[in-house]
């Protein structure tokens, strides 16, 4: 009798221990600049696995529930086209999405816990205060900090600090991303992608804002070896753009960056591509297809020498080999400080 007792007992608890495990998720919103019937798919940003799929409906998400086991990061992706748009999370409850499929971050997201502590920031990447002003990039990524430090303050024991500090750690340096770090609690510093952030954000800061360049080499386009010295620090102006052709919003801003080393070819500046996690074939492929006219470093280690975790990605030297900026900011905010190292250096046409 005291057996079946104990027996039963236990099946309760393990009753009660899967039912509270379970999150209950329901999507719904608005969408614009969508078909007036689309799909958009859900992607668990961590695994990069479909989740679920909406379908919208005259811009309106057509509500849908599922059930999870834990909360789960996630990304919207059209269907049939590269890009994601960042982010929000599926927990318990219902989380109202605005969508612009013509923006990379969600215009707002509501109505859970972590979304609406999510909010802030996204709404602020999606429309700056009194709009984006590429000359004062460097205070848009103060104003994106403070707003990211905020969340990991909040969320400093759970998983959406680690998930913020992931998803935006390219927006300030490594030693920004650092300090961020530290504030998580010791149990979500031990998350085995944390561990492996902070190694490579330590490795980073020794190549950050203000350190000379390290030599990384690679196989040019022609086959041959190639150095990062044989354009740094020989007296010009060096980005370098970290790229591949499998990442969407690379591919999306290579016109801009073409464009603007065809601009500047003559006054001082070098653009050279280094790609990542990619085979040679395909690079070429992508090069070839969009008529990319600068020299590529193939095949190298950006990863172990410059701590580059995440892509896009730049990183401006000055023609010392200096680094001058390192983190990702848009082309248009590179050129508003390349038109202020030019005219102050005296190098411009």
């Amino acid at each position: 009798m005291k057996q079946n007792f104990l027996a039963a007992v236990l099946l309760m608890m393990l009753a009660f221990s899967t039912q509270a495990q379970e999150l209950k998720w329901k999507v719904m919103g608005r969408v614009a600049n969508a078909e007036a019937q689309d799909t958009l798919m859900v992607i668990d940003v961590k695994t990069q696995r479909l989740v679920t799929t909406l379908n919208v409906k005259d811009g309106q998400i057509e509500p849908i529930e599922g059930i999870l086991t834990e909360p789960a990061f996630c990304a919207i992706q059209r269907e049939g086209r590269t890009g994601w748009i960042m982010s929000f999370v599926l927990e318990d409850g219902t989380v109202n999405l605005d969508i612009d499929l013509d923006n990379s971050v969600l215009l707002n997201t509501s109505g859970t816990p972590m979304n609406d502590d999510l909010s802030p920031l996204l709404s602020y990447l999606a429309h700056p205060v009194d709009g984006y002003d590429p000359a004062k990039d460097e205070e848009h990524a103060r104003h994106i900090l403070s707003l990211v430090r905020e969340i990991v303050l909040r969320h400093a024991g759970d998983a959406l600090g680690p998930f913020i500090i992931q998803m935006t750690q390219t927006r300030y340096t490594p030693t920004e991303t650092l300090a961020l770090i530290s504030l998580l609690s010791e149990r979500q510093q031990g998350d085995l992608d944390i561990q492996r952030l902070k190694e490579n954000m330590t490795l980073a800061a020794e190549t950050d804002e203000g350190c000379l360049f390290r030599e990384l080499t690679g196989v040019g386009r022609d086959g041959h070896p190639v150095r990062l010295s044989d354009f740094v620090g020989r007296g010009q102006y060096v980005l370098a753009d970290f790229w591949a052709s499998w990442c969407g919003p690379c591919m999306a801003r290579m016109p801009q960056v073409i464009d603007l080393a065809r601009r500047y070819a003559n006054r001082g500046l070098q653009v050279i591509g280094i790609t990542m996690k990619e085979p040679v074939e395909a690079s070429e492929r992508a090069v070839g297809q969009l008529d990319i006219p600068f020299p590529q470093i193939y095949q190298s280690t950006p990863m172990s020498t410059y701590g580059i975790t995440a892509i896009p990605a730049f990183i401006l030297f000055a023609p010392d080999g200096t680094i001058l900026l390192r983190r990702t900011i848009s082309p248009e905010a590179v050129e508003a400080r390349l038109e202020s190292l030019l005219s102050t250096s005296g190098n411009v046409k």
